[in-house]
């Protein structure tokens, strides 16, 4: 007589059924575990790459100076400036957070909140972009105008 003809079917099945049950607890442990693992925070100290940079826009018709408390490069010709940033020069100066400058290019664009002060003006703006070595300041988003 063959030996598995002389199983009990219903034990057999039982037993492969807890031993396929055991087998997959065993996978889904792990997977638990490396799942909990792979959760963990990792906390980064971010450091800036410049501290208080300080440089100037020049052009034929004015001189704008750059200073940020801190300063990122994120290419080559790009860097990023952030908290209080602010852009000064003998006819306005323009106050914000985070701006985006191209040393190449000279250009700056900012998508924060940016406030523009000029003599008798006062420009609140959802970011700006200036181009052109500094002869052009384009004001993006919502933007108020106060003459006074």
């Amino acid at each position: 007589m063959n030996f598995l003809l002389s199983f009990n079917k219903k034990i057999f099945l039982i037993f492969s059924f807890l031993f396929v049950l055991l087998i997959l607890f065993l996978f889904l442990l792990k997977f638990i575990e490396s799942a909990d693992n792979s959760e963990n925070i990792i906390i980064i100290n971010k450091t800036s790459d410049i501290s208080e940079p300080k440089f100037s826009i020049n052009s034929e018709q004015q001189k704008i100076s750059v200073t940020a408390n801190e300063g990122n490069f994120l290419t080559d010709n790009e860097i990023v400036l952030e908290k209080n940033v602010i852009f000064k020069s003998k006819k306005f100066k323009i106050y914000t957070d985070n701006v985006v400058f191209n040393k190449k290019t000279l250009v700056a664009s900012s998508k924060d909140k940016s406030k523009f002060i000029s003599d008798n003006t006062s420009i609140d703006s959802a970011g700006f972009d200036i181009i052109e070595n500094g002869n052009i300041i384009n004001f993006k988003g919502k933007t108020k105008l106060v003459l006074k």
